[in-house]
């Protein structure tokens, strides 16, 4: 099984590799830990400070100073948020959501031919035994 674990990584790892450097490697205006931080604004609609340094495993201060960089290239926006005018809810611009939808596409793009390339009932296992493994690492913490 040692061996199994060790080729399933270095697959994993080399086409997380295309992914990253098809994107960062061309557009150096983000870094990948930027980027991860939108994708993650997107996904949750928007953020606190702690929640998106909780995310990350980074300190506030630390997160403070990335969204300083990000909100002056006009990526996000800091908000009061409507329940506590004290605290700060970050939010993507339209800007910073057609950075995430252009890299998605892109991604979508670069993959579509080489799983295009396997049958529909691989295509369906593949899938359903990645979101398996997930749910299992998940289950773990």
């Amino acid at each position: 099984m040692h061996q199994e674990i060790e080729l399933f990584v270095a697959h994993l790892q080399t086409v997380n590799r295309h992914l990253r450097s098809a994107v960062f490697d061309r557009d150096q205006a983000l870094t990948r830990v930027q980027w991860l931080l939108m994708r993650h604004l997107r996904r949750s609609g928007g953020s606190t400070i702690g929640q998106l340094a909780s995310h990350l495993d980074v300190r506030a201060s630390t997160m403070s100073q990335m969204l300083d960089r990000l909100e002056n290239q006009g990526y996000l926006v800091r908000m009061p948020d409507s329940s506590d005018a004290r605290v700060k809810l970050i939010r993507l611009t339209p800007e910073g959501e057609a950075v995430i939808d252009h890299t998605e596409q892109y991604w979508m793009e670069s993959l579509a031919e080489p799983f295009g390339k396997l049958s529909a009932a691989e295509r369906e296992q593949l899938v359903a035994l990645m979101g398996q493994l997930v749910r299992q690492l998940q289950g773990r913490e």
